[in-house]
């Protein structure tokens, strides 16, 4: 129940059965009837909310239960559910821009959000004959019961005239201000609630605040594995150097990596230009925001990182790349062999094959803005290391780890993957550090 209280005020409530009502007014409406589309986007959202649903109201969630989709199709790729949601506000803004409905009950979507919005038509200003004042009041919030939705209306106003001694033109501005700095704060609070920010909001947060557009600079398809720094023979305190390619063909995995964070970043108004990593040079990465895909074959990624508590390194004795743990350098637990048969990788009569990846999110002093570091040991950790800061039920694992402060962005996450027929699973959050 949501309360509306003013001085002398009397309360008007709000039931589901109304809404119910309302929204089948609105279905069987010509600017309803030629779009089962939009019929069916605003039956499952507003129903969702009337039962106490709305805070599962996700594009993903949309795009399953409305439009048939698989539960793991790309939102990146296939926009039906943000399609659709214009198309209802569109159909919405025509049916309430008629003056027949002027006086109904009030229905939208919360900006930048699925879930439905609630208002009640105001009653007359005055005795006077004037037009009727319309409220898209926020009334309905996650978690909420909605068995009486409840708002206030000025008592003076209800009866339609004006009392002995006073103004009508001053008692409706007092009557506006008081409904107008009670809508305010209710909605800003019911926007606020309901768009707490994620932990893939949080993290993304250093990137979208900084003015400008993002590089994002990737990596070719090594020729062949690393190599020790001259003078360092097990690759622990040194960058190890790349073999790189002059075919500038960019990894599967890594292709798909790019896509997964440009989708994420365009969609928050981010504009992305898109450079391979060695013709990205040092004044390029002091422009402003960086994003560099790839681990043993980026070497702004291999430089960048080199210098934090989880890094990317080299065991040439031992045949394998892995990710260094400054506190625990001898630990080679996150490894993959380079010298390792690329044959049936993770299939049903081969050895079970685990590749990780190294996320790091650091506020570089060399460059002076965020850089964000996206790499697999092999390129099967890179692909899960993308599906992972995309999808913002992976992310909401770490929160539970870690503070997601935008305030302090360093931040690393390790990842592994298992892979199977030649394709990675889940990703699983390995560790996380934010130091």
């Amino acid at each position: 129940m949501i309360d509306f209280e003013v001085e002398d005020g009397v309360t008007v409530g709000l039931t589901a059965e109304m809404i119910r009502a309302q929204l089948d007014l609105l279905v069987r409406d010509d600017a309803f009837r030629s779009s089962r589309r939009s019929v069916a986007f605003l039956r499952y959202v507003v129903e969702q909310t009337l039962n106490g649903f709305a805070n599962q109201i996700k594009e993903r969630t949309i795009g399953v239960e409305v439009f048939g989709r698989e539960p793991s199709y790309d939102t990146n790729l296939d926009h039906i559910v943000r399609t659709a949601a214009t198309e209802l506000r569109k159909r919405l803004a025509i049916y309430y821009g008629d003056d027949r409905h002027r006086t109904e009950l009030r229905m939208g979507l919360i900006p930048g959000s699925y879930i439905p919005r609630f208002g009640l038509p105001l009653p007359a200003a005055n005795g006077y004959g004037g037009h009727t004042a319309v409220s898209e009041t926020l009334v309905i919030q996650p978690k909420l019961s909605v068995d009486h939705l409840e708002i206030a209306l000025d008592h003076g106003l209800d009866t339609g005239t004006a009392a002995p001694g006073r103004r009508p033109r001053r008692a409706g501005f007092r009557w506006l201000f008081v409904c107008s700095v009670v809508i305010l704060v209710s909605g800003g609070l019911g926007y606020g609630w309901l768009h707490r920010a994620t932990a893939q909001d949080l993290f993304w947060k250093p990137v979208l605040d900084t003015p400008g557009p993002v590089l994002l600079a990737i990596g070719d398809v090594p020729n062949g594995p690393p190599t020790p720094a001259e003078g360092d023979g097990n690759g622990d305190s040194s960058t190890p150097i790349l073999n790189s390619s002059t075919s500038h063909t960019v990894p599967f995995a890594d292709a798909v990596t790019m896509a997964r964070v440009v989708g994420a970043l365009e969609t928050n108004g981010k504009n992305v230009v898109i450079r391979n990593e060695n013709l990205s040079s040092f004044s390029d990465l002091r422009e402003g925001p960086v994003v560099l895909i790839g681990a043993f074959n980026n070497e702004w990624s291999l430089r960048l990182t080199h210098r934090l508590r989880y890094s990317l390194a080299l065991d040439a004795e031992k045949h394998v790349i892995y990710i260094r743990d400054a506190k625990n350098p001898s630990s080679r637990s996150w490894s993959w062999g380079t010298n390792q048969s690329r044959e049936h990788m993770g299939g049903a009569h081969g050895p079970v094959l685990q590749d990780y990846a190294l996320i790091s999110r650091i506020q570089n002093s060399e460059t002076g803005h965020v850089v964000i570091v996206i790499g697999g040991l092999y390129t099967y950790g890179t692909q899960s290391a993308g599906e992972f800061l995309t999808d913002p039920k992976l992310m909401q694992t770490i929160s539970r780890a870690v503070k997601m402060d935008p305030a302090h962005p360093n931040l690393q996450i390790v990842l592994g993957t298992t892979v199977t027929d030649d394709t990675p699973g889940p990703p699983r959050v390995l560790t996380v550090s934010a130091e």
